[in-house]
């Protein structure tokens, strides 16, 4: 059968349907539609990948971890090595001993071994920073903290102390401060406007930290040498300094040779490859539209002063070439009046830094010290190695290794920039001849669907697509995604894999399609006047932003390209609040934000309205707010948070007021009815899954290819929306003839109509799409026929087929409680410190929590009668992982839920295995089902059976279940307007409503076992 096969492709969906094609090649019958439903992987509340926050979680848990075994590592060495007792209790009483007396005692005078074994582990409890030239560029505390190591050892010199131990030692005495305490200082500046200082009271760093065991070991080797010796020594620096290397960041596949890894983009090499091949492709246009490209000498002119110079602007480059002002550049417009030259050797010609012997160096010479000084980790390792190869002095060298480089990769490795460079050079040719020259296939025939193979199926997608993943292990028996490597974006991941997941059953089932036709969201071809509004639009972002970094740069007192985007970003929602700088104020709480409060962690970007219920995170819906604000707000709409109850310190009559000054986009959302407002005028593809799409959609066409190779295109989604209201289809779900989002057969719908869109109709489309007359394209639409007389009819049968499939999460992985540490004050009573408008208080309330013990700390909070630790904090367990239905004595359903932290103790104590016993719950009674979320039942409701999805499960026991097919169930139930609502069942009325768990298939296919009592 010759089908065609359309498809859908959302950042959370994948809409599917096929299509039999005749024997003119046209579709002619809707065979079978559906939709497939999955997480984006993103946290809904700020559009982060839920990745971030296990590995932030992560992090923590592994820095305590390695204190912890630094910690255990040391005693063992000073018990080894004879200074501490092995008796835990005589090194307990140790403890009454001042470590700072004796680690200044020790400089002059013999220590007692466990004397100084005190001392070396009060030493290891904080051993000093230790800097690391990646991570410190882009750490804001980083100067701070740098000055205040600083101030410390001229304070250590000026006071004659010999070590840090001394100095502190002194400060004790005196009961001054000893330890590093983090302040931020608000000073006026002359211009009247405030700044944010950032200091520290002191700080150590690592080097103090070794110079002093050093000291401190010579003197009592001195005294004591056969105690202090070399093994030692050796075993007790080691287990004092040791630090992990960083891993570092693996770049990504080289597109034409995708084993090896992309070159950095401040890698000489990469800069003038890009200068060669923007050069070669410049073309000079002369009036009477006569265009040329340059001459070999031209080009090397031009080469030649990019590479002596950061930019040149195209007046300069005219000027260069001896041409007239008339003529313009193929490159020129208002978005673009300039050539970027090698950033690299500019910034390391300079007379500071290398001055003009950089360029006296060979191209491999050039490369090879731009490797060390964007690769070295260590920043007195690489001084070390500018001074010895480079015959440079120290402080040249420091400045060498702080120069401000180009930061990321490019496309290319290293071994494909030393082939391509050269035929750049060689002739004023295109990147695409280069390639050929270079003796690469062309780089548009590097993709694994470029044989025109047809593979039985579709593999893992890092397998086939190795341009856009990183690298893998390459081990066989590694997981796929481990093996080949993943695409960092959740998003793109998921979805690649959940068309994989789809399209395999399909063709599994109904063989290959002759077809392929995916949704891709673009930009349609604009007229000559669009196209100018469009370039002045951008030319002035592009200046604005300019305008921004510098001031950025010269608040933080950093460099223009350290400068994040973020505060980027912030700038631009300030200046939206007023035009007045001194009127700019926090929206809720009527706070003055100064530039500097701007950019400390005083002021974040806040969505207006929740990001959670509109996925909306264009600029129109921020704002910056002071962070106490913000957190009062919450997850509410401004009306919410502040108008619909009255909150202390906040007026939202003064809120209405502020958000007037700006721009008429955003200042609706803080009305009483700007989230309806919004649902009405902003309703259609969200800004981030819109983006998301665009790049999935790209990736899955290469993707697609490799099982219909010379067939599959992708078309814009503007004209789905056109069509689909054109052909009446928007009333086969109804809501009076809109499109209705809260069913997600919709997906399958649009599939539909993307199933009957050809390149005749997508021609005539983008045809009257160039016209600035919107309603020409309207009377285009209109005119549109049907694709066959019964199209409609077909579409509607096929969606009221459709079962909605979900993507389940059966695994048990996942936050097992939240953060918040909870006292137990008895009888079910905890107790918490909260801060509310920065007064502190603590709030006492029955909750049941997990409840934590120590057993290394049974003294100080006592032991069970039993001789177990007392239970001394508890946090609540959020999630809950599963609800197990399970046969009484009497016959008769009961339920018991297995919260997330119950299950993972019995994967601790069970095995993996444990989880999933298909014949009895987990607490040995005989099980009927185990439901999770987004698990299907089949039940009778009122009469008629109907499969639903477990939404979610209370600790009760309760079940909060939605049809299959319904959409934004959540708002939906919040919304009091709304006539929709969850159904909510027990396991006794699941047993009445003759439940059964169900599955449905990725392709919509339902399995049902059949009711068992």
């Amino acid at each position: 059968m010759r089908y065609r096969l359309a498809l859908d492709l959302g950042s959370t969906s994948l809409g599917w349907a096929m299509l039999r094609l005749g024997s003119d090649g046209q579709p002619c019958a809707v065979i079978k539609a559906g939709a497939r439903i999955f997480s984006d992987g993103r946290n809904p509340k700020d559009g982060s990948s839920l990745a971030v926050t296990r590995r932030e979680a992560r992090a923590m848990r592994r820095r305590r971890d390695r204190l912890l075994k630094r910690k255990a590592r040391m005693m063992g060495m000073l018990i080894t090595h004879g200074f501490f007792p092995a008796d835990q209790a005589q090194r307990k009483a140790l403890e009454s001993e001042n470590p700072y007396e004796l680690r200044a005692v020790g400089l002059d005078a013999a220590l007692k071994p466990e004397e100084f074994a005190r001392a070396l582990f009060h030493i290891n409890q904080r051993r000093g920073f230790k800097s690391n030239r990646k991570t410190d560029k882009k750490d804001n505390d980083s100067g701070a903290l740098k000055t205040a190591i600083g101030k410390l050892r001229q304070a250590i010199a000026a006071e004659g102390c010999r070590t840090v131990g001394e100095w502190l030692a002194r400060r004790d005495a005196l009961g001054q401060t000893v330890r590093a305490r983090y302040r931020e200082a608000r000073v006026a500046r002359d211009d009247g406007k405030n700044r944010v200082d950032k200091s520290y009271d002191l700080y150590i760093d690592r080097a103090m930290i070794e110079q002093e065991f050093d000291v401190l070991w010579a003197k009592q080797a001195e005294l004591n040498p056969a105690l202090f010796n070399e093994t030692a020594r050796f075993d007790l620096k080691d287990a004092l300094l040791f630090q992990r290397p960083l891993r570092p960041v693996k770049p990504g596949r080289c597109t034409l040779l995708p084993d090896e890894e992309r070159a950095p983009l401040a890698l000489p090499s990469t800069q003038r490859t890009r200068i060669y091949q923007e050069l070669n492709h410049l073309r000079i246009l002369y009036p009477g539209l006569r265009e040329a490209e340059l001459t070999l000498s031209q080009r090397n002119i031009l080469a030649e002063a990019l590479e002596q110079n950061g930019r040149r602007t195209f007046t300069q480059i005219k000027r260069l070439l001896g041409l007239s002002g008339s003529v313009q550049f193929n490159f020129e417009d208002p978005k673009r009046q300039e050539l970027k030259g090698n950033m690299t050797s500019t910034a390391l010609a300079q007379a500071k830094m290398f001055g003009p012997v950089w360029f006296k160096w060979t191209a491999k010479q050039q490369d090879s010290i731009v490797k060390q000084i964007v690769g070295q980790q260590s920043l007195t390792r690489l001084i070390k190695r500018l001074m010895k190869y480079c015959l440079i002095d120290e402080s040249c060298a420091e400045r060498i290794a702080e120069a401000g480089l180009p930061e990321g990769y490019g496309s290319l490795s290293a071994k494909a920039l030393a082939r391509i460079l050269p035929a750049l050079k060689a002739a004023v040719i295109t990147y695409d001849k280069a390639v050929l020259a270079a003796g690469f296939d062309h780089h548009s025939h590097i993709s694994a669907s470029a044989s025109g193979e047809i593979l039985p199926a579709l593999p893992y997608y890092g397998q086939a697509l190795q341009r856009h993943v990183g690298f893998g292990t390459g081990v066989p028996t590694d997981s796929d995604e481990k093996r080949y490597g993943r695409i960092a974006n959740p998003t793109v991941h998921i979805g690649l894999n959940q068309t994989r997941l789809v399209v395999n059953a399909l063709i599994k089932r109904y063989g290959h399609p002759s077809e392929v036709i995916v949704e891709l969201a673009r930009d349609l071809k604009q007229s000559q006047d669009q196209r100018q509004e469009e370039n002045k639009r951008q030319a002035d972002n592009q200046r604005r932003n300019a305008r921004m970094r510098a001031d950025i740069a010269n608040v933080l007192g950093i460099s223009e390209e350290r400068v994040k985007n973020l505060d980027l970003q912030k700038m631009l929602l300030w200046e939206e609040l007023s035009f007045d700088v001194a009127d700019r104020r926090c929206p809720y709480s009527g706070v003055q934000i100064s530039v500097q409060m701007l950019l400390s962690a005083e002021v974040e970007i806040e969505h207006i309205l929740p990001f959670s219920t509109t996925l909306d995170d264009s600029l129109n819906n921020k704002t910056v707010a002071m962070r106490q604000a913000n957190r009062v707000k919450g997850n509410l709409t401004p009306w919410q948070a502040f108008g619909a109850k009255a909150v202390q310190g906040f007026d939202y009559e003064q809120i209405l007021a502020r958000a007037g000054a700006m721009p008429k986009a955003k200042r609706y959302r803080f009305a009483e009815d700007g989230h309806q407002q919004w649902l009405k005028e902003d309703a259609g593809f969200l800004p981030r899954a819109l983006n998301d799409t665009r790049h999935l959609s790209k990736v899955a066409r290469e993707y697609l290819s490799l099982i219909c190779p010379q067939a599959t295109r992708v078309i814009p989604g503007r004209m789905t929306a056109l069509l689909r209201a054109k052909f009446g289809l928007n009333d086969v779900l109804g809501l009076n003839g809109e499109k209705n989002r809260n069913d997600h057969r919709h997906h399958a719908v649009d599939a539909c109509v993307i199933g009957v869109t050809d390149q005749s109709m997508l021609q005539r489309f983008a045809q009257a799409s160039a016209s600035a007359r919107e309603q020409q394209l309207n009377r285009l639409v209109e005119n549109m026929p049907l694709p066959w007389d019964s199209y409609r009819e077909h579409v509607a049968r096929a969606v009221r087929q459709i079962w909605v499939s979900h993507k389940p999460d059966h695994g048990h992985e996942g936050s097992m409680h939240n953060d918040t540490a909870y006292a137990l004050l008895g009888n079910g009573t905890v107790g918490v410190h909260k801060t509310v408008e920065g007064v502190r208080s603590f709030e006492v309330a029955k909750l049941k929590v997990i409840e934590f013990a120590d057993a290394r700390a049974g003294e100080r909070h006592g032991v069970l009668a039993n001789g177990e630790p007392q239970p001394y904090k508890g946090y609540k367990g959020d999630s809950n992982y599963c609800i197990e239905i399970f046969r009484n004595e009497k016959g008769r359903w009961e339920g018991e839920v297995v919260s997330t932290f119950e299950a993972y103790q019995i994967v601790k104590n069970r095995g993996i295995s444990g989880l999933h016993c298909r014949h009895s719950s987990y607490s040995g009674k005989p099980l009927v089902m185990r439901l999770m979320s987004d698990d299907m039942l089949r039940l009778e409701i009122d009469g008629t059976v109907q499969v639903m999805r477990v939404a979610s499960m209370n600790a009760a026991g309760r079940l909060t279940l939605a049809a299959h097919q319904e959409a934004n169930v959540a708002a939906r139930d919040r919304d009091k307007e709304s006539n929709w609502s969850y159904t909510y069942k027990q396991a006794g009325s699941l047993l009445s409503a003759r439940a059964r768990q169900v599955s449905i298939s990725p392709v919509g296919e339902v399995k049902d076992p059949g009711f068992r009592p």
